[in-house]
């Protein structure tokens, strides 16, 4: 009786998903007449999708929601107000799950297989290993987010293990955790750039560039510090076909030509302003999967994997993708009301003296907020969007654009050394290691050296980039 409630609860929510999609992309041509039944399906998606959150995603989205309601109540908001300050936060979902859509290509086109013949033909040293296994991981997080990482495990694990023996654990979870934090900055696929980019008001177009260059910093930064540590030392012998490495090399380089379409047609629809930015990229990673697809059904005479494909997402990968959907209403929601409501000239009047005075010392200070708050539990996309809105709300040395690079920074150092963060707990239960291990053993250094490298590289590029 209890599964079946499920299975019709999971149906319900998966309807919503697909009605908030659709009123997404609807609300683009008739925004006010649409805004009222959107925030119902709003509502109703957050009511259906709650017991899908863990612990810390529940408190975080009824205590976010309750804010959110009550500012909106006292501040006396009008009806239209109130429903789009409720939908302000859809066009992500849409995005979220949007992405989710690449596991289809992924899938059909067999492209795990390509990965392991690849590594077993032309990646002979634990170093060379290493660096591939960064990189695309630091691509699929592009399109695949958090999915990326159960991928890179299944595919690449059992090799890892046979190449690594005792040294297996460190070596994966420093190559994949870093590099997948890293992809945060920058990706498509990721929530935590978009949500800054709506709460600053900085363009997607003008805070994607030093955020990528961060990531490639910080891949940069991974190499010197474990280029020489001791499991990269070893080396084995392959065996392989020329032509079928070559095949695998052409394969993979599909799915880089895939990010870079996906990044072309976004900007462009961004540039012509087709829409709000999320649903830019949402419309470009439709039309990427929609070609892929088409192309690989070539090969899939019959269409049988192109149904699987399309049945997983539907069962799966929808949910997947819309998994944070009721905590991104709740924070779109209080969000929205903060910015609008008195309270936040208030706490903008009250510690704009403290920061003034702090002058750039400012820029230390967020970054490490995110983080310290993060060790104690509190996501990073909530500290995110509460202390990007008060200092939203201060009269800042620096422009918005320096305030949105620190508090991209700030998240990504959060998912990498917190023991709470996603990923790292993700990677603990892959390897049966203890969370604070991954996250402060074998992290913490890193980070440490990267939020200094970083500030030195946010101050000169805003600086001579204005």
């Amino acid at each position: 009786m209890v599964k079946m409630k499920l299975v019709m609860v999971n149906k319900i929510e998966r309807g919503l998903l697909i009605l908030l999609v659709i009123g997404s992309l609807v609300g683009l041509i008739w925004p006010k007449q649409t805004a009222g039944v959107l925030a119902i399906v709003s509502l109703l998606v957050l009511v259906a999708g709650f017991h899908h959150l863990g612990t810390a995603f529940k408190w975080a989205t009824g205590i976010f929601f309750l804010l959110g309601l009550l500012i909106a109540v006292l501040s006396h908001f009008p009806f239209l107000m109130t429903c789009n300050a409720i939908n302000s936060m859809d066009n992500l979902i849409v995005l979220l799950i949007v992405m989710q859509l690449f596991t289809m290509p992924i899938t059909i086109g067999h492209y795990q297989d390509s990965i392991i013949a690849l590594v077993n033909g032309k990646l002979p040293t634990n170093r060379g290993f290493f660096g591939f296994i960064m990189l695309i991981t630091f691509l699929l997080s592009s399109i695949l987010s958090m999915g990326t990482v159960p991928i890179i495990y299944s595919v690449l694990g059992p090799t890892i293990k046979q190449r690594l023996g005792e040294n297996y654990q460190q070596f994966s979870s420093v190559a994949i955790s870093r590099s997948f934090t890293l992809g945060t900055l920058w990706a498509p696929g990721a929530a935590t750039i978009f949500l800054i980019s709506t709460i600053t008001r900085v363009p997607l177009q003008r805070l994607f560039a030093p955020s990528f260059i961060l990531g490639l910093l910080g891949l940069g930064l991974v190499w010197l510090m474990e280029g020489h540590a001791s499991y990269m030392q070893g080396r084995v012998t392959t065996q392989h076909d020329q032509t079928n490495v070559n095949h695998s090399l052409a394969r993979v380089l599909q799915i880089v030509l895939a990010v870079v379409a996906l990044l072309t047609i976004a900007f462009t629809l961004i540039h012509f302003k087709i829409g709000e930015a999320m649903i830019d990229v949402a419309m470009a990673g439709l039309i990427v999967v929609w070609g892929w697809v088409m192309i690989l059904q070539r090969a899939d005479t019959s269409h049988r994997q192109t149904k699987q494909a399309a049945n997983a997402f539907l069962q799966n990968g929808l949910l997947r993708g819309g998994g944070l959907a009721p905590f991104f209403v709740a924070i779109g929601l209080f969000s929205n009301a903060f910015e609008h409501s008195p309270i936040s000239r208030m706490i903008g009047q009250a510690v704009s003296p403290f920061i003034i005075h702090l002058s750039w010392g400012a820029l230390i200070l967020i970054p490490l907020l995110v983080v310290l708050l993060s060790l104690i539990g509190i996501h990073p996309l909530a500290s995110v969007t509460l202390l990007g809105q008060v200092m939203m709300g201060i009269h800042l040395p620096f422009t918005t654009l320096v305030l949105a690079l620190g508090l991209n920074i700030g998240s990504v150092l959060s998912y990498t050394m917190s023991p709470f963060a996603g990923i790292v707990v993700v990677i603990a239960n892959i390897l049966g290691v203890n969370s604070a291990t991954v996250a402060l053993r074998w992290n913490g250094r890193y980070c440490m050296i990267l939020l200094v490298l970083s500030l030195a590289f946010i101050a000169t590029y805003t600086v001579l980039v204005r």
